[in-house]
């Protein structure tokens, strides 16, 4: 099962897939947007190559290639290995990564901790903290990226918490609040979305946006 887009959705011709773009401030003529991003189609390579250039690290891919794939390669070359701790999302970007063939070469594997006693049990993180800040907090979602690094002597690790919603949110966290959070053993990044989608929706939406923060950090783009 593919959990990206499927290959009947494409079109014919030159392709861009985009994520972090905003539809209305696209000005081309054959625009596509899906869940995961804007893919955006040409039918001369020099208007693509255009806009390759002017879109810059906007482009994941200029090829039919999921998010999870590009961040794959970008592993593989760099000899690096990644682990991955869950709540919100219950497995899903685990089984995103292993679509790809070959995945092994740079997934070590993941945390599924939906409950509090699992985050406690498999990943140490702390019962006060939990308390003090709540599952859905960027405090509690760096103590679980922090330790699926060191549980599995992995070089990356990747953590997602939040409230997929419909239920769940309280007067301080809305529904849709999401953390994902980025560790190598000489930092750590966390970034905080509210997504405003359906329960399953905002679960995709928080894989990919864990996806390009990590094809963000492995190109440098941030640090």
């Amino acid at each position: 099962m593919r959990v990206g887009v499927c290959e009947g959705s494409f079109r014919e011709g030159y392709i861009l897939r985009t994520f972090g773009l905003e539809r209305e401030k696209l000005n081309y003529p054959r625009v596509y947007e899906w869940l995961g991003g804007i893919d955006i189609y040409f039918d001369s390579e020099e208007d693509w190559r255009r806009a390759r250039q002017e879109l810059g690290f906007y482009v994941y891919a200029d090829d039919k290639k999921e998010m999870e794939e590009v961040v794959g390669e970008l592993l593989r070359e760099r000899g690096l290995k990644l682990a991955v701790a869950e709540s919100c999302t219950g497995g899903l970007l685990s089984a995103r990564l292993v679509n790809v063939p070959g995945s092994s070469q740079y997934f070590l594997g993941g945390f599924v901790v939906y409950s509090n006693e699992l985050k406690t049990k498999l990943l140490s993180v702390e019962k006060e903290l939990l308390q003090e800040h709540g599952a859905v907090s960027e405090e509690v979602c760096r103590a679980m990226c922090i330790s699926a690094l060191e549980e599995t002597d992995a070089d990356i690790s990747i953590a997602i918490t939040g409230i997929a919603g419909p239920s769940g949110a309280t007067p301080t966290k809305p529904v849709g609040l999401t953390y994902i959070a980025l560790s190598t053993d000489k930092e750590v990044i966390v970034e905080r979305h509210v997504l405003k989608l359906g329960r399953n929706e905002n679960r995709f939406l928080a894989t990919q946006l864990a996806l390009n923060l990590l094809r963000k950090f492995l190109l440098g783009v941030i640090r």
